[in-house]
């Protein structure tokens, strides 16, 4: 039987066996049938044709074209398809390899005897198949050179540096923006070392590429990079081995992300968070964490460093005369020259009104202290330009000495205070060491504390109440419980005068669980007259969380709290994921299986408690009120309290604006996404029959406000 004839008639045959071959050369065993065969009987009727033909002498040409309307294109379309599939140059090749084998066994074990005209035929049979291979093969090559130009170009077009390095740190391909990065045309690049650019080297040092090969896992990371025109840019960076068949590391693939606008954010959210935006000098936050840190350095090394407490005399007076403006231009130039008194190691920061503080580092020199303190004074007498106006100011300066008068940052700033009203109290523009007052200060604080112990017993500790408001509803369904003390003989006390020296006494626990059982009394008489849940939200200190497990206190409360008909929202400041508490997370733990829900208090002002979000399950985040600030002209802030609140939405977390006072600023929040808001706009805290007036009558006087549920 010829050849042609036993193809034509034994081609369900040598299809099965080119299925069974398929399937073990090629890199998916899971193919189709269809995709097996892939245009092989198309393959072989177009031989056949070929074959059928009188041979016509040597045949020069190299290309499988037979005269077939179904042959024509198989073996270009099988090399496109091999190629779409992931096979390689010599899965194809083998494939052919495998069909020219099969084909002669199978037609030489058929035939009694070999002729020399199959010989021929055989040969002829060979050539049509090279003729076929080299088609297939050179359309596959044609599909990997279009996959190298896509990639090229979409690489080409990316805003990230993408590359390729050799084991040695040679460039084997860098796309467009990685030139650019180094300040190299595209085309040049490839050969030259990583190392040898100009870039931070603890970006492009060989150790970071041999740790890649070395552990065969991926190094990430950030860098900043100053391109050739000067700017500075930040990227995050990623090194990926390439590993070969061997499962050893052929190349180094590297690619980096701009996240310079995500830096620059950040940068802006910190500066808003840590610096007076008036005076540009650091705020209350950054002042008190440098002072932290500072005493706790200090605590180790024996360091000593001086607070100074600078109160402006008559600033009110200047304010209310000349306007707001005026007042804002006095204290930028107060800040100024308070900075120039001092070194730049030293700190000086704005505390809120016309209150600064100068932290004086690694000194105790006493004489050099009263130089600095009688500086800031005479410039502060020096007159002030406010625009046609010429104003005079005076300060009154009180300073305390670390370790002398105290180790605590909070107790040094207590010691400051006191010693600047005693400063001012003297006749102002006075400088006034603490330990001037120690003594007395001593004795008051000794009967302060005595009085606080027995506040509790004596009915003397007062709740108020302040309204949260859902702003989707406008209604009242949470309220915040806030602690009051009607002093005998010093009228009512706020808790910034007393909490402190709580803290520092131990008397907190006690005090702490005095809130919790009458917030609780409150909140399951309120939750009775609201059709809708009702929550009471309580603060804490973070020195509640190092007591001990066994505290009765703890105890207590953890049991009250499980009792409540409706869960409490127990409200934490920043600082308390900042101390290290330890077993702080077993504490949270507990409070959230009592079925208390966590609010971080102040948010925006501390950006680095955004990583415990999530690690502690908060449940609700307090904006901040210095973002409420300047809402006709946007000074950024804004900007940032609608980036926290998108952000704490996708967290699954609920916001609470605080510090509310106009319209403007409700209907803004409101637009924002904001869940909920508080402020004197709504209403001031109250006592609590007024409060239960409120939640009666159901909602504020200006009936702005509606009970939830009414």
């Amino acid at each position: 039987m010829k050849l042609t004839e036993f193809i034509r008639t034994h081609m369900e045959e040598i299809l099965q066996v080119w299925d069974y071959d398929a399937k073990a050369i090629l890199p998916h065993p899971d193919l189709s049938r269809a995709e097996l065969r892939d245009h092989v009987e198309q393959i072989l009727l177009g031989i056949v044709v070929e074959l059928e033909r009188p041979p016509t002498g040597h045949e020069r040409s190299y290309l499988f074209n037979p005269d077939h309307p179904d042959s024509t294109a198989s073996a270009r379309i099988h090399g496109v398809e091999r190629h779409n599939i992931g096979a390689d140059i010599v899965h194809v090749t083998s494939e052919f390899g495998a069909l020219r084998l099969t084909v002669a066994q199978l037609w030489l074990n058929s035939l009694k005897t070999v002729e020399a005209s199959d010989i021929a035929d055989l040969n002829r049979f060979n050539g049509q198949i090279d003729k076929a291979l080299t088609q297939s093969v050179h359309r596959y090559a044609l599909e990997k050179q279009k996959q190298g130009r896509l990639f090229e170009t979409m690489l080409s077009s990316l805003p990230d540096p993408c590359y390729i390095l050799s084991l040695d740190g040679t460039f084997i391909y860098a796309n467009k923006a990685m030139a650019e990065l180094c300040d190299l045309p595209a085309d040049q690049i490839r050969g030259k070392r990583f190392s040898e650019m100009p870039l931070p080297a603890h970006y492009n040092g060989d150790d970071k590429l041999e740790k890649v090969v070395r552990r065969k896992e991926q190094v990430r990371g950030e860098v900043e990079v100053e391109s050739a025109r000067g700017h500075n840019r930040f990227f995050e960076y990623v090194y990926a081995p390439v590993i070969d068949n061997k499962g050893q590391v052929e190349a180094v693939s590297g690619i980096g992300h701009d996240i310079t606008l995500r830096k620059q954010s950040e940068a802006k959210i910190w500066r808003h968070a840590n610096f007076d935006l008036l005076t540009n000098v650091p705020n209350r936050r950054l002042f008190r964490d440098r002072l932290d840190q500072h005493a706790a350095h200090s605590e180790r090394t024996g360091d000593p460093f001086a607070l100074l407490f600078v109160d402006l005399d008559n600033f009110k007076i200047i304010n209310d005369r000349l306007g707001h403006d005026a007042g804002d231009e006095l204290l930028m130039d107060v800040a100024k020259r308070l900075s120039g008194c001092v070194r730049q190691t030293d700190t000086v920061a704005r505390m809120g009104g016309d209150e600064f503080t100068v932290l004086l580092l690694d000194t105790g020199n006493l004489d050099f202290i009263k130089d600095i303190a009688r500086n800031i004074l005479a410039e502060l007498n020096r007159p002030f330009h406010l625009g046609d106006d010429e104003v005079k100011v005076c300060g009154s300066i009180g300073v305390t000495l670390f370790p002398d008068d105290g180790h605590s940052a909070q107790q040094l700033l207590n010691n400051a205070d006191q010693a600047m009203y005693l400063a001012k109290h003297s006749g102002r523009n006075q400088v006034c060491f603490y330990n001037q007052i120690m003594g007395h200060a001593r004795n008051a604080r000794h009967q302060l504390v005595a009085e606080l112990r027995q506040a509790p017993e004596k009915h003397q500790l007062e709740l108020y109440y302040q309204p949260v408001v859902e702003l989707a509803s406008n209604r009242i369904v949470k309220a915040e419980a806030l602690l009051r003390w009607q002093h005998p003989e010093r009228g009512l006390l706020m808790p910034e005068t007393f909490l402190g020296l709580a803290e520092e006494t131990g008397l907190m626990g006690e005090l702490e669980h005095w809130v919790f059982t009458e917030a609780a009394t409150c909140t399951d008489r309120w939750a009775s007259m609201t059709p809708s849940p009702f929550q009471m939200s309580i603060n804490t200190s973070p020195v509640q969380f190092t007591r001990g497990f066994e505290d009765a206190f703890w105890k207590s409360d953890l049991e009250a709290f499980a009792h409540s008909e409706t869960p409490v929202i127990l409200e934490m400041p920043a600082s308390v994921f900042q101390q290290n508490i330890k077993n702080l997370g077993t504490r949270l733990s507990e409070l959230q299986n009592a079925g208390v829900e966590l609010a971080l208090d102040d948010f925006g002002t501390d950006y680095s408690s955004l990583a415990h979000l999530r690690q502690f399950n908060v449940n609700y985040l307090k904006l901040d009120p210095s973002f409420l600030q300047n809402e006709n002209t946007d000074s950024g802030g804004k900007t940032i309290a609608e980036y926290i609140i998108a952000m704490a939405h996708k967290l699954g977390i609920q916001v609470i604006a605080k510090g509310v006072e106009t319209s403007g600023q409700k209907e803004w929040l409101k637009e924002a996404g904001c869940d909920f808001a508080q402020g004197h706009y709504f209403s001031e805290p109250l006592p609590e029959e007024e409060f239960s007036k409120l939640l009666h009558n159901g909602g504020h006087p200006s009936d702005d406000l509606a009970v939830a549920g009414r």
